[in-house]
Order: structure tokens, then sequence, then C-alpha cells
């Protein structure tokens, strides 16, 4: 409990006590990859997203129970270190299927996240001065299958 309130306290004074830095690439190249996760949607549905985080671009997709497409959006994103925080900003988003496809937004999205295994830990909504409601979202690797051992 300790760690999460000293963890709200460097987030909330961090932006204005410390300088962010720009990520080193190789935080770049250990987020790199797809990830994924579920939810339900509003009536209680399976609702399966995906994001491939690849060359400084974000594309989401999110998929119904049927494994249609019901939403895809892409943002860029840029990666920031202050002291041992990491910061994971998304910015320039674009909806490309969905109900709001053409929406385009330059709100900036700053998020703190953390790699843990094959997870990426992501909580939004706690930077000094983010608009975005509070929220923590775990994301799962997708692992891409080995191909078979030639013989």
């Amino acid at each position: 409990m300790k760690q999460v309130i000293l963890f709200i306290m460097v987030l909330v004074w961090g932006t204005t006590a410390f300088s962010a830095e720009p990520a080193p690439e190789e935080d770049y190249s250990l987020v790199e990859g797809k990830w994924m996760r579920n939810i339900q949607d509003g009536k209680g549905a399976p609702v399966r997203i995906e994001q491939e985080l690849d060359q400084k671009i974000s594309k989401v997709n999110v998929y119904d129970r049927n494994g249609k497409l019901v939403h895809a959006q892409q943002a860029k994103y840029r990666l920031q270190r202050v002291d041992d925080l990491k910061l994971l900003i998304y910015y320039e988003l674009e909806v490309l299927e969905g109900a709001k496809k053409g929406f385009k937004s330059q709100t900036v999205q700053p998020c703190v996240y953390r790699l843990r295994g094959d997870q990426l830990i992501v909580v939004e909504g706690m930077v000094k001065g983010d608009d975005f409601p509070s929220l923590m979202v775990v994301w799962w690797k997708i692992k891409q299958p080995k191909a078979p051992p030639e013989t």
C-alpha cells in the first residue's frame, strides 16, 4: 500500500519536480509487439482488444464475441522516463473503423507503464493535468508460433 501511495505522489508531483527524459531505444524494443486483453461490453458480452506497438505507432483493434472487427484506431506514441518511472505517451489518435470512423484527436494521453514478464501494465489518468479517468489496464503479450524445425 505504501508503494501505491508513493507511486501516486511521484505521478502528481513528478511532472513538475522532475524532468522527463526520452527513453532509450532499448525501452522501445521491449514494448514492441502484439498485446491482447479481454473485457466485456456493456451487455456482458466478451470483447477482445489487440494492440500492436511498432515503429512508434500503436494500432488497436477491437473484436466482438464473433471475432468481427468493431473498432480500429491508431496513434503515435513515445516513451519517456522520469527517474525509474516509465511513461507511455499516446498522441495524434485517429479512428479507422467503427462508429467514430474518421475521428481525429490531438489530445496527449500520458500513461505510466511497467513490463512484468509477458504483461504490459498501463495506468492511465494519473499524471498531473491528465483529464482521462484513472484506469489500470493489463495487456498480455501475444507470442508468435515458432516455425517447425527444418529436417
